[in-house]
């Protein structure tokens, strides 16, 4: 009898470990690159009722990642409800800029920023508030928020060359110079910063 029950523990032990082992992670699939898995993991947590914050932050960046951004704009809502987390926050920030709702991409950002100053999305935060501002034609603070882009991740060709249009654009020319050169530097075969080096120059010695 004894040796039964051992047996029996054992075998339950056994088989709590292998269901475990086998629960579906949605982080796992995300990291794998598996955004479709990860989705559909996230989702079936949430009709499930079993949701956690880390459910919603990996359902908006696999969504982000598969270009739906209504569809992470949805959720993203949906998970605001019930939980004030930066990552959900920022994560409707790139999805409204990719919608073309810059103010709320805007809004969204700025909440990151004022609360996470050296959160982990900081650069892209202030890269995607550079973007912004361009498009709104608004070159000096787009020169603050990609100067800050890339002070938090100097190896990126394209945010110099960003940041260089955006100095260019205020006519602020020795600065653009400066930032183009820094792109090209990383990537001297870089056409966005060729072209705006030779405008540059071209500028500063007529």
């Amino acid at each position: 009898m004894k040796r039964f029950l051992t047996f029996l523990l054992l075998f339950l032990l056994t088989f709590s470990l292998s269901a475990q082992s086998a629960k579906p992670d949605a982080t796992k699939e995300y990291r794998a690159r598996n955004y479709k898995g990860a989705v559909d993991i996230c989702l079936a947590e949430i009709n499930s009722g079993k949701s956690t914050v880390d459910t919603y932050a990996i359902l908006l960046w696999s969504l982000n990642r598969q270009k739906r951004y209504r569809e992470a704009i949805t959720y993203g809502n949906q998970g605001l409800k019930r939980y004030r987390d930066m990552r959900i926050i920022e994560s409707m920030g790139v999805a409204y800029y990719y919608v073309g709702n810059y103010d709320r991409a805007l809004a969204n950002f700025k909440t990151y920023v004022a609360e996470l100053p050296e959160g982990a999305f900081i650069d892209d935060v202030y890269f995607y508030m550079g973007e912004i501002y361009i498009r709104k034609g608004e070159f000096n603070n787009a020169d603050i928020a990609l100067s800050t882009a890339v002070h938090h991740y100097p190896k990126s060709a394209m945010w110099w060359s960003r940041l260089g249009y955006a100095r260019e654009q205020a006519s602020s020319y020795e600065l653009a110079l400066k930032a183009y050169d820094q792109a090209l530097a990383i990537n001297k075969n870089h056409a966005e910063a060729k072209a705006g080096h030779d405008r540059v120059s071209a500028k500063l010695n007529s």
